[in-house]
């Protein structure tokens, strides 16, 4: 496991300023930060109108390593859970701060492809805006848009949700269900069940599976199948793998795939056998 990639307070006297600079790149044009969920920098001269936890820190700076662009908007900028064990050395702590968030309503988690275990992470905020979005160009109605808006996008921290919720608590009729089947909002758990789910995800799934492989075959190429970090971010990536290599490099050792090595010349990461 690697080591957390600042102690304490040197961490957040040397990062936070630009976790906060990549986290504006990504905040909706046609919204400002307080409307997005995020801190306001009214008052503040600094910038920061508060100094976040280590896990929240970690999330705004992978969530700057989100290539929007990449997928022309068409998702949210999603992070990986087991990627901010890359940069957190404790995962006690950060399993605590992050149902912290997610109670908070600041963050919302959601299962990632058939591994029970795997899971993704997304900003409220950004959440919201995607889901807004994808319900709107799709043409649902604007009364099911806003119940979704106030009962589940506002409300809901719950990683998924049961039929009588919907129906009894929200007010949800089965036609409605339905229709937020067809949209990708809600994926089919069990009978009467479903996950909460990131519309157009199959997208993400496909970049970055492609993107870990090219990863760990880079790697397996090395001598003794290990490479110093700061080499391998200068390698050439694969087009079609659209995340970018920093993203996967966070993916892979907090996935625990790689062993990390301080050596005098750096940071190694040795493939696991």
């Amino acid at each position: 496991m690697c080591e957390t990639i600042t102690e304490e307070m040197s961490r957040k006297r040397t990062l936070l300023p630009d976790l906060y600079k990549a986290k504006r790149q990504y905040v909706p044009s046609s919204a400002n930060n307080e409307e997005n969920g995020m801190p306001s920098t009214r008052g503040d001269t600094n910038g920061l109108s508060e100094v976040p936890s280590d896990t929240k820190a970690a999330l705004l700076l992978l969530r700057g390593l989100f290539p929007l662009e990449k997928f022309e908007e068409r998702l949210p900028p999603i992070i990986l859970k087991h990627q901010l064990y890359s940069l957190v050395k404790n995962r006690t702590l950060v399993d605590k701060q992050l149902n912290d968030l997610v109670t908070a309503g600041e963050v919302k988690v959601f299962k990632l492809g058939v591994d029970s275990n795997s899971q993704c992470l997304v900003f409220s905020a950004d959440y919201t805006h995607h889901v807004l979005r994808v319900m709107s160009e799709t043409k649902v109605d604007q009364t099911l848009i806003e119940k979704v808006r106030v009962n589940i996008l506002d409300a809901h921290t719950d990683i998924s949700l049961e039929k009588d919720s919907l129906t009894r608590e929200y007010g949800f009729t089965d036609a409605e269900i339905t229709q937020l089947v067809q949209v990708s909002l809600l994926t089919v758990r069990d009978v009467g069940s479903w996950w909460l789910s990131i519309p157009n995800t199959g997208i993400f799934m496909k970049s970055y599976i492609r993107g870990r492989k090219s990863l760990l075959t880079m790697i397996k190429k090395c001598k003794y199948r290990e490479i110093l970090k700061t080499e391998l971010e200068q390698r050439r990536w694969p087009k079609l793998a659209r995340l970018g290599i920093s993203y996967h490099i966070h993916d892979i050792i907090g996935a625990d795939l790689v062993d990390c090595i301080m050596t005098t010349s750096g940071e190694l990461l040795r493939l696991r056998e």
